[in-house]
């Protein structure tokens, strides 16, 4: 017998604490034809091994756990690693911070179509009401998301696979749900907002994560990016997305025995950008890319003199640095396996075996 439901929880080093409290809200409700799925995208090795322990309990819950430690956040690319394999009737994405009511898995069976989206707003609770261990209906939320919010969806799966999914030119946070939305409705799908009942309750959590005090992997440009290429589809006319390549596709890593290019600059553009398009002569090698802050972008008195000379260099900061080699990476290597870091003391160092 077909499943009616798969649900996907994608995570990433969120506090554990809040993700048993997520998954023991919903685990109750599920019944044999639903399945829960918590896919970890390169959480530090040793927080994949707790987590796992952790959920031990929660014998129906399905653990992926994805060694992509070093990469950008991608969460279209976890969902699709789920959605390619399902043969459920419907598939649903949720967030790993949700508290869910008691009833959804129930009452939502009477808004389920099989041509319909269905979407569900959010109650965002603060730090200390998220602490608190009440019932579902005694926490009380601060405000209540829109229709302009599309994270919390259900898709008739079918319909879902046949645009491709969700796209996965989108790393880092945001655009990815509204953009699977617009195409699904280019395609002739209903999209319908539920707000009659309030499902969901937001678990407060800090977001270092999206900034340079994140230990992972952090460009400001990319959501600017993304919401300037969500602007595209929105004017455009695309219905199927990740035409180029294979959806949900995990990249291996790289194999230790392939040949390794080792390629040293320094923070002037010229350097940078020459760097990432020689990678791409480097199929199938392993190239490992250093940046160090050029030790003259400081100095006054030999700037004055190369531009006196008219040999004045394009300085950038090691920011700028980070920025457009982790552009070059969702534009070039985001298929291949590869492993970024920006140090502390500001040294960039890309790992990455290019396909």
């Amino acid at each position: 017998m077909q499943d009616l439901l798969t649900v996907v929880l994608p995570n990433r080093n969120r506090d554990l604490q809040l993700v048993v409290k997520s998954i023991s809200s919903v685990y109750s409700q599920i019944e044999e034809n639903v399945k829960l799925i918590l896919v970890d995208y390169g959480s530090p090795v040793g927080y994949q091994k707790e987590l796992k322990n952790v959920c031990a309990k929660f014998s129906k819950l399905q653990i992926i756990l994805y060694q992509t430690q070093g990469q950008l956040w991608n969460k279209s690319r976890i969902i699709n690693s789920v959605l390619k394999d399902c043969s459920s009737q419907y598939f649903m994405v949720s967030d790993i911070d949700m508290l869910w009511h008691p009833d959804f898995l129930e009452e939502v069976h009477s808004y389920l179509h099989s041509s319909k989206v269905l979407y569900f707003p959010v109650g965002f609770l603060t730090e200390s009401e998220s602490k608190r261990e009440v019932s579902f209906h005694k926490y009380i939320v601060k405000g209540i998301s829109t229709h302009e919010a599309t994270g919390i969806s259900i898709f008739p799966t079918v319909k879902l696979k046949s645009i491709g999914g969700f796209d996965e030119f989108y790393h880092g946070w945001g655009g990815e749900d509204t953009d699977v939305h617009i195409r699904l409705q280019r395609a002739g799908v209903t999209v319908e907002f539920v707000e009659n009942t309030l499902y969901f309750k937001h678990q407060w959590h800090p977001k270092m994560y999206r900034s340079f005090k994140s230990n992972y992997p952090f460009a400001e440009t990319l959501e600017l990016i993304n919401g300037q290429y969500l602007n595209r589809v929105q004017k455009g006319s695309v219905v199927k997305a990740n035409n180029s390549s294979g959806t949900g596709i995990i990249p291996d890593s790289y194999d230790l025995n392939v040949d390794e290019v080792k390629i040293n600059v320094l923070t002037t553009r010229d350097q940078v950008k020459s760097a990432l398009y020689y990678i791409e002569n480097c199929v199938g090698k392993r190239v490992l890319l250093t940046v160090r802050e050029h030790p003259e972008r400081h100095d006054f008195i030999k700037k004055i003199k190369r531009k006196a000379r008219g040999k004045a260099l394009n300085f950038i900061t090691i920011k700028e640095a980070n920025n457009i080699i982790l552009e070059w990476v969702v534009s070039k290597a985001r298929d291949s396996f590869y492993q970024y870091k920006m140090s502390e003391s500001n040294v960039i160092t890309l790992e990455v075996h290019y396909r």
